[in-house]
């Protein structure tokens, strides 16, 4: 996955917003594979004229839970960093379980055939239910380094849906109650936080060690 580049583009004010395996490419150098996100046809820019994030972009399957519910397919939801990292991840389950040495596995065993056929709300349905049950899902022979950086980068998603519910759960409750108690923690990690929720797991560092 091209992280780092896409992070680094997003910091610069260039906001991709469809991440999604047609979307990614790899070409070899040496003995080192490079990967490349391409298309920036959705795309914006942080100086570009008139609105700009809130517009529905991107590929169902593959987009962010914010953004298949009903006020992120009405375009009410900002399109944030953590939405676009979110989508790798989706990229991610996607090919593991779904492909096998770059074939296509056979439908009895793959997973996720109705993410793509069905609308956002009810794909938004199927993958919050993958998110909080992923562990139950058995996965196809694939490398255990694989399997282990699916697991932690899901476990930490969920953490982070969780601790979101939790904060907005606390905020809701002092509106309702008109105590005008204050809730002091964010609720959205800044990029390079929510980045590092990822990049701190012991299967993603084993995976960038690994490929130094």
């Amino acid at each position: 996955m091209r992280v780092a580049g896409h992070y680094a583009l997003w910091q610069a004010g260039v906001y991709h917003r469809d991440v999604s395996p047609g979307n990614l490419m790899w070409y070899r150098k040496g003995n080192v594979l490079m990967g490349v996100l391409n298309d920036y046809d959705l795309s914006s820019s942080a100086d570009a004229e008139g609105p700009q994030g809130n517009e529905r972009t991107g590929t169902i399957p593959f987009m962010a839970l914010d953004l298949l519910s009903d006020k992120g397919q009405r375009g009410e939801v900002q399109h944030l960093y953590r939405h676009d990292l979110e989508s790798f991840m989706w990229v991610l389950v996607w090919v593991a379980l779904r492909y096998k040495d770059g074939q296509l596995l056979p439908r009895k065993i793959r997973h996720f055939d109705k993410w793509a056929t069905v609308d956002a709300e009810q794909c938004g349905k199927e993958k919050f239910f993958f998110l909080t049950n992923f562990l139950n899902y058995n996965l196809p022979d694939i490398d255990m380094r694989m399997a282990d950086l699916i697991m932690y980068c899901f476990e930490a998603l969920r953490k982070d849906l969780n601790r979101r519910g939790d904060l907005l759960f606390k905020q809701r409750r002092a509106q309702l109650a008109g105590s005008g108690q204050k809730i002091t923690e964010k609720i959205e990690l800044d990029d390079q936080e929510f980045l590092h929720l990822f990049t701190t797991t012991e299967a993603w560092v084993q995976l960038s060690d690994n490929l130094k």
